[in-house]
């Protein structure tokens, strides 16, 4: 009988070793949304709002953005008869009030004719992915990754991106 209860009190302690254990990585990890600005009327500089969308050691911040999405060579592909336009290896830095966080994404772009008339006014929408790849400040030794929406691609063009940001 003594045995039984000893091994029913080691298998409860290992399970709740295993549980406080896998709880460790999870609490660490912070849901967030990544507003950008890339060409707004009246605005002289590219502006990111990141706000987080679960509670978690990142705070709300906001900055400027650099980038070089427009110096990526695209690539076009032929999907179902629609014509797609892939940017891969797009590099953003936002440098913020708490840190800089440079993240690497890659976007998918469908070209809209506003009126039909084949006067190349075009709107565009994308959607894409993106990862960190490194921060500084609150954004040092995070890592992450998430999805990404593009409207505009000239003036003015917004973007959303949504993921999971994990401090290490």
């Amino acid at each position: 009988m003594n045995a039984r209860v000893v091994a029913l009190v080691a298998l409860a302690t290992a399970v709740t070793l295993t549980s406080v254990a896998a709880a460790g990585p999870n609490a660490a990890k912070q849901r967030v949304a990544i507003n950008m600005e890339f060409c707004s009327p009246g605005k002289s500089q590219e502006t990111f709002v990141l706000t987080p969308l679960l509670a978690g050691p990142l705070k709300r911040d906001s900055g400027t953005i650099s980038h070089n999405f427009l110096s990526i060579t695209p690539r076009d592909v032929m999907r179902d008869g629609q014509k797609v336009t892939i940017y891969d290896g797009g590099v953003a830095t936002l440098t913020g009030k708490r840190g800089t966080l440079t993240i690497r994404e890659r976007t998918e772009w469908v070209h809209l004719e506003r009126d039909g008339n084949g006067d190349g006014e075009n709107d565009t929408i994308a959607i894409g992915t993106w990862k960190v790849v490194r921060g500084t400040g609150q954004y040092a030794g995070i890592a992450g990754k998430g999805r990404n929406g593009h409207v505009g691609l000239g003036c003015p063009w917004y973007a959303r991106y949504e993921g999971v940001l994990i401090a290490r």
